[in-house]
């Protein structure tokens, strides 16, 4: 069976959200997870981005891709913002006032287009599950032992 997961946080740069590495290992642990299937943006991500990521998934589900015969366990959508205030947030534009959006520190994904998908993972038969969480303990890449990428 396989198992995607895409882990949105919203950490400043250089660092990561303490509950979104926990819980990326704990992905990691259970077995269900490859390395290959789970997909982190530690530092935030832009709603283009996450749709091409969730775009490319699909492909792979439905192209039959996967790497065994029909059998998806399921795509899990994380999002870890950094209040609570950040997942229940609203567009203040004047063409789009009142459109719930999750922000992710500088990024803003509408909750109307993680809906979109939600609905085309049902047609299609695959088990969806999105869990909004916040966290504003943060953790330095360097001592989790990643290694700083030069600009």
């Amino acid at each position: 069976m396989v198992h995607y997961a895409i882990l949105c946080g919203s950490a400043p740069e250089n660092f990561r959200q303490k509950k979104l590495e926990d819980f990326h290992d704990s992905l990691e642990q259970t077995g269900e997870y490859q390395p290959e299937n789970i997909v982190v943006f530690p530092n935030g991500v832009n709603e283009l981005c996450l749709e091409m990521v969730l775009n490319e998934t699909f492909d792979k589900i439905c192209d039959g891709d996967t790497g065994e015969e029909d059998i998806i366990g399921g795509l899990l959508l994380y999002v870890c913002t950094r209040t609570k205030a950040d997942f229940d947030a609203e567009l203040a534009n004047s063409y789009t006032q009142g459109v719930q959006v999750v922000r992710l520190g500088n990024d803003e994904l509408r909750k109307d287009v993680i809906e979109y998908y939600q609905g085309l993972c049902k047609k299609c038969d695959i088990d969806m599950q999105v869990v909004y969480d916040w966290d504003g303990d943060f953790v330095s890449q360097e001592s989790l032992g990643w290694e700083k990428v030069a600009n």
